[in-house]
């Protein structure tokens, strides 16, 4: 008996069984393609006697359900009374002959490449094998019992469900668009904020910018509903809008200030066409979706033929256009608003949405209910646009 713990080591020894055994016996929670071992088990498809794949939370591929799904040994849970999370691996050429590895492993590329695993590796040879051979064969034929085939009809709902929830899936681990955090969201310092938290937070900043942002916030909502198209905004309300100008009575330069973005300045002033088709993807009210983002890159973009079109300046027209869904990533916040993230603070056009607004989106505060208070809805209405002011460094 041997103590298996890193994941490599783990998927090299169930390849070797599988190569050195007549007859699989598998019962795992979660199963993907991807490593050695799922190779190796596609190759030897008819050496499978019995293989119980669980399904809870759609965790399992659906990819690896369809590679196995016509084999007559392997059956999935698809309901049980509890959750189905056992990991056992049991090879044998007959009764006296056998291995087996039991522990936290799943057969996923996961477990089987990068995660914290721990199997024990027993066989024959040890002691108790028989009454351990025959609890094992046991246990296993009782999950067969619970478990079914899965047709084509059931893989395809399966596979709509698993798709819709994959990228949530992903994010309760630390996840997005590939980017994983570098340190847990729990330690970040506003994800799990209550609204409550969050609206202290931004409402009491060492500026004393809070009224002054709801000002903005306020005039340039007027400004939206009034004219709907950024092309009918006023000159003024256009250089407003876009944080190029100051005035008397209100900071436009919250949320981003872009006196200095020349080509920008440029674009509002000469009334960009493009500028304002870019605006025109993003609802004014409703849900937004990242494919809308990505319609608003497009069209933003073709208003910069000889480059100069800035993650800075766009973020902050959207946060303008919908602060409670967007925030002005710019000089002044992008570094302890990343490092906050556990990201790095390269974000650029392809990763705003999955690394910053993604994770917002998925933050406590966010999902608040709208408040009855007149300031505090108002805050609530511009939330993610006002996380600039927990983040922001330098002055008025």
């Amino acid at each position: 008996m041997k103590i298996i713990s890193k994941p490599s080591d783990i998927d090299k020894t169930l390849v070797k069984l599988m190569k050195r055994y007549s007859k699989y016996y598998i019962a795992t929670a979660w199963a993907s393609m991807g490593s050695k071992a799922s190779s190796e088990l596609a190759a030897n498809q008819d050496r499978i006697a019995q293989m119980v794949v669980g399904t809870h939370f759609f965790q399992t591929h659906p990819n690896f359900i369809e590679k196995f799904m016509d084999s007559e040994n392997v059956r999935f849970i698809l309901k049980s009374d509890g959750i189905y999370h056992p990991k056992v691996y049991l090879f044998m050429n007959n009764e006296r002959e056998w291995e087996c590895l039991v522990g936290s492993a799943n057969f996923t590329l996961s477990a089987l490449k990068r995660n914290h695993e721990v199997v024990i590796h027993f066989g024959s040879d040890d002691r108790g094998a028989e009454s351990s051979l025959k609890d094992l064969l046991n246990t296993i034929d009782m999950y067969w019992l619970e478990s079914k085939t899965m047709n084509s009809y059931e893989l395809d709902n399966y596979r709509n469900i698993w798709e819709k929830n994959k990228t949530k899936l992903s994010s309760l681990g630390g996840s997005y668009g590939g980017q994983q955090s570098k340190d847990s969201i729990v330690n970040s310092e506003v994800f799990s904020l209550k609204w409550e938290d969050y609206y202290r937070k931004v409402s009491a900043d060492s500026l004393g910018s809070f009224s002054g942002r709801l000002d903005v916030l306020r005039l340039v909502n007027e400004y939206f509903t009034e004219h709907h198209s950024f092309n009918k905004f006023t000159e003024l309300q256009r250089k407003q809008v876009a944080g190029i100008t100051t005035d008397s009575k209100v900071n436009w330069k919250w949320f981003g200030s872009m006196v200095g973005a020349g080509k920008f300045k440029n674009r509002i002033n000469t009334n960009n066409e493009f500028i304002s088709e870019a605006l025109e993807q993003i609802p004014l009210t409703g849900p937004v979706g990242e494919e809308d983002y990505k319609r608003f890159v497009d069209w933003f973009k073709l208003a910069f033929p000889d480059g100069g079109a800035g993650l800075a300046t766009a973020s902050r027209l959207l946060a303008m256009k919908r602060p409670d869904y967007f925030v002005c990533l710019d000089s002044q916040n992008r570094s302890e608003l990343c490092k906050d993230f556990g990201i790095p603070e390269n974000v650029k056009f392809d990763t705003y949405w999955t690394n910053i607004i993604a994770r917002i989106l998925d933050s406590v505060w966010w999902s608040a209910p709208r408040p009855t208070d007149t300031k505090e809805r108002q805050a609530w209405e511009g939330r993610v646009a006002m996380i600039d002011a927990i983040f922001y460094e330098g002055s008025a």
